[in-house]
């Protein structure tokens, strides 16, 4: 999963060497700034050995040292040892400056890095939410997936993407820090080394426990989202039921669940980076105590270099403690990623044939072949299939009526036209060509679909109307409100066509906002109008003023109509009756109403005043 997340960083190859130069650069600085210690204290209590030669240059440590002991014995017989001090003070803070400037320089090249790959990421995840098929929503919870579009994005952020400061940092200065306690006493280190093992054994262990719990953790919050996301959009049932108590419990019981596992995520990771400090200083203290009983080499080390050998280590254990803590943190990182990655790999079923065919208009006929369709992939032959073996034709200009109880299709039958689903069995073609051979913006190009439940975004009446649409007038716009009667009520509102809907159109009765959906669908002039139970917000009033101005239009084009209200679809060319998924009656409305079926029955329970 790691693999896949720093992917992104081939997109920031210069950043990265930079990066990277920077902080080697700052860890060799650092070093040398450590290393000024042994000359300020040999100065300091005379024990320093003159150079009295200058050396000759080559490319070694030994000459960068004995260069410097020059000038300073240069220093020390001309000015003195006071002036030697400020000559290694001097030095010091120079070295202390580069190394520090290097380091900021190392996090400013690092920032676009780590900002632009959850750029990407964001980018990626969202297109994909876009590209899914309406099935794979079908079974998520949708508070579910925009927790994973925001917490677990945030926390991969936080928990992965911070990570690089330390991973492009603390590496060099553990390398560099070892090999100068290697330089200055390769026994003694060695043997310090002997408690990695342990580290590393309990580094594993506690690493285990965080991805478990974290785990868990992410898929109790993206829980907890659906149910404020239900909470939200459910109020007015919940107040209306008296189940506020009903609610909160069960939000309280997710609640309490998360609190017990972010408390055990946060207890073991806090215990990594102190159970490193102490086991570095216990190996520091009780191995170097036995190397000066045990190790000559040891015990004859001068008082300056082996105070060295003790700064040098103690410098070690602080990007040791930033790489532990990093550890876990990727550990809960990788599983907020895996979260993420479960919906960027997600099946996309609505795939787009390679050289797919263009189509920009229906010439001939829209054509049901023996058409089942089931929700439930791999059950096309099994009993609850929710279209069985449809053979329907819709020719250009006709205007086709789909009737029947709730639950009998009506809806999915016209959702296989634009392919929000694909059929399980059998062939739905346009002008002979199966759906799934045209290019599909195409094809969905050619509907315009007002659904019972209407969508609506917060953002102004004009935008709304002309939503996806690009280069469409003002004139046109109105032209598409007037025929779907909603000019009058938005020429009342404040600000006219300028006026802001809120979050789903909530501060429009439901009348307007079908009217709004419906005026979105005719501004695009599509080859197909697909109204699906589009009047059924509107009052009787309103439906009459509505089939007035819409009829004309519908005339035009070739229409597909699922209306419960019979009175709405009489006109229709032909009327197809759904029930169980199958076809049993078609006809006009008299010929239905003549041969009094289920159509007759249906009718008639609507005349009685049945509301179906």
């Amino acid at each position: 999963m790691l693999k896949r997340l720093l992917r992104y960083l081939l997109n920031y190859k210069a950043n990265i060497v930079l990066v990277v130069l920077a902080h080697l650069m700052y860890a060799i600085f650092s070093i040398f700034t450590l290393s000024m210690i042994v000359p300020f204290l040999s100065v300091l209590f005379e024990q320093v050995q003159p150079v009295t030669v200058r050396p000759e240059f080559s490319l070694t440590s030994r000459f960068i040292i004995d260069t410097f002991y020059y000038y300073m014995g240069v220093v020390i017989l001309k000015y003195g040892k006071i002036s030697a001090l400020f000559y290694i003070a001097g030095v010091m803070i120079v070295l202390s400056f580069l190394s520090n400037l290097c380091r900021y320089m190392g996090m400013f090249w690092l920032a676009p890095i780590r900002s632009g790959i959850l750029h990407d990421l964001r980018r990626d995840l969202y297109e994909r939410i876009l590209i899914l098929p309406l099935s794979f929503y079908s079974e998520q919870r949708k508070g579910d997936i925009i927790s994973r579009m925001g917490a677990d994005v945030q926390e991969v952020e936080w928990s992965v993407f911070s990570s690089l400061q330390s991973l492009c940092r603390d590496p060099f200065l553990l390398v560099i820090f070892l090999i100068t306690l290697f330089a200055i006493n390769v026994q003694l280190t060695l043997i310090t080394l002997v408690v990695l093992p342990v580290l590393g054994y309990v580094l594993a262990a506690i690493g285990k426990g965080i991805k478990k719990y974290s785990l868990r953790s992410q898929q109790l919050l993206g829980r907890m989202s659906s149910l404020f996301e239900e909470a939200v959009g459910g109020l007015r049932v919940i107040k209306g039921y008296n189940a506020e108590e009903h609610a909160f419990e069960k939000f309280k019981h997710e609640n309490f669940q998360f609190f017990r596992l972010n408390k055990r995520v946060f207890r073991i990771n806090e215990l990594g980076a102190p159970l490193v400090e102490f086991l570095c200083i216990l190996a520091l203290l009780l191995i170097s105590l036995t190397a000066l009983v045990w190790l000559p080499s040891a015990a004859t080390m001068k008082g300056t270099m082996f105070m060295l050998y003790f700064v040098v280590f103690a410098r070690i254990i602080p990007p040791a403690k930033a790489l532990v803590t990093t550890y876990y943190t990727l550990q809960k990182g990788m599983t907020a990623a895996a979260r993420v990655y479960e919906i960027i790999d997600a099946d996309e079923k609505i795939v787009e044939q390679d050289n797919p065919v263009s189509i920009d208009k229906l010439k001939d006929r829209i054509e049901y072949k023996d058409v089942s369709f089931d929700y439930a992939e791999g059950q096309s032959q099994g009993g609850n299939q929710t279209l069985r073996n449809i053979n329907l034709t819709i020719k250009s200009g006709q205007t086709i009526a789909i009737v029947g109880p709730s639950g009998s299709g009506k809806s999915t039958l016209v959702d296989l036209l634009p392919r929000f689903y694909d059929v399980t069995k059998g062939d739905l073609l346009i002008d002979d060509i199966p759906v799934n051979q045209y290019r599909i913006s195409d094809l969905r190009a050619l509907f315009g679909i007002v659904n019972q439940d209407v969508i609506l975004f917060h953002d102004t009446v004009y935008n709304n109307i002309a939503f996806g649409l690009e280069g469409v007038t003002e004139d046109q716009v109105i032209e598409a409100a007037k025929v779907a009667q909603a000019h009058p009520f938005i020429m009342e509102m404040e600000d006219g066509y300028q006026t802001v809907i809120g979050d789903r159109g909530m501060r429009l009765s439901g009348g307007q906002r079908q009217r709004l959906s419906i005026a979105r669908a005719i501004l695009r002039n599509p080859e197909v109008l697909i109204l699906d139970e589009a009047t059924s917000a509107l009052d009787t009033e309103s439906e009459f003023l509505f089939q007035e101005a819409l009829m004309p239009y519908v005339k035009t084009k070739t229409a597909i109509i699922i209306a419960h209200r019979l009175s709405t679809i009489r006109f229709a060319d032909e009327i197809v009756f759904l029930k169980e998924g199958s076809i049993v009656e078609r006809g006009t409305h008299e010929a239905l109403m003549a041969s009094q079926g289920e159509y007759y029955r249906f009718y008639s329970a609507q005349s009685g005043g049945t509301q179906c």
